[in-house]
């Protein structure tokens, strides 16, 4: 990405000398709508960075989050063996086309100046990038929302749990929960997506957990406390053994059974 930054910047750099130096208003007005384009392009790929930087960063703190190198070498992005976030095939590919589109169009606007502008290397320029913009765009998405949704699910609290906090000497408790998951909702609409915001909700996610291991569940029908416990640990899995018709009967009334999932 810094290679292809760097080209563009480059020509940027040039086509300014160029229409500094220039008097006549139709090469300036040229060089202008060429600058123009390849600056939107460039804000876009600039837009992505920071995003794209905390990658590695949200993989260390969820290790199943984005492939490993040894286990995928085709698609997105990766994790290769030092820790370091990589470019899958398909959007390497993606980048080198971009890269070698750039290049065609500098050489041509070194050849053409201001004419380069109706030059079909331009256009191959500025579409390349973006599909190239786009893929890392969607791949960065794709990876944040998931790491969101996985801190959400280490601290969920049934609603009937936390609601009974207040009435069983846990209030500090349920205010505490509450105005730290307002903050997690605040932050993670966030976007200005960076380490600082990394690290931030990641510290509120455990408080959260935290917070809901401080939770009294005595007021739980018999075997449905169990079951939460061991719905909430990230060490185990509750069985369906501990799905009792007790449990499931709490399960159904709380509206819950359409919000959990069987795996083997």
């Amino acid at each position: 990405m810094s290679t292809l930054k760097v080209q563009v910047e480059k020509i940027q750099s040039q086509i300014k000398l160029s229409s500094n130096a220039q008097e006549n208003e139709t090469i300036i007005k040229a060089n202008s709508n060429i600058l123009n384009r390849l600056n939107k392009s460039l804000d876009e790929l600039t837009s992505n960075k920071t995003k794209f930087n905390v990658m590695p960063i949200i993989s260390e703190l969820d290790a199943q989050l984005i492939p490993r190198l040894e286990n995928d070498e085709s698609d997105g992005f990766l994790i290769n063996e030092s820790s370091e976030l990589i470019l899958g095939d398909d959007v390497k590919a993606l980048l080198e086309n971009a890269i070698e589109s750039t290049s065609l169009f500098i050489e041509k606007w070194r050849e053409l100046e201001h004419k380069a502008q109706q030059d079909d290397s331009l256009n191959n320029s500025i579409v390349a990038l973006r599909h190239f913009t786009k893929a890392i765009n969607d791949i960065n998405d794709k990876y944040w929302d998931q790491w969101l949704i996985h801190l959400e699910n280490d601290f969920v609290v049934e609603e009937v749990v936390l609601e009974q906090q207040s009435s069983l000497g846990k209030k500090e408790t349920y205010q505490k929960y509450n105005r730290l998951k307002a903050n997690f909702d605040t932050d993670k609409t966030s976007k200005n997506v960076n380490s600082g915001l990394v690290s931030s909700l990641n510290s509120l996610k455990e408080q959260l957990v935290t917070l809901r291991g401080e939770m009294d569940t005595s007021d739980l029908p018999e075997g449905v406390a169990k079951f939460l416990k061991e719905l909430d640990s990230p060490y185990t899995t509750p069985t369906l053994k501990l799905l009792t018709p007790k449990v499931f009967e709490w399960l159904t009334k709380q509206d819950l059974l359409s919000k959990l999932k069987i795996s083997r």
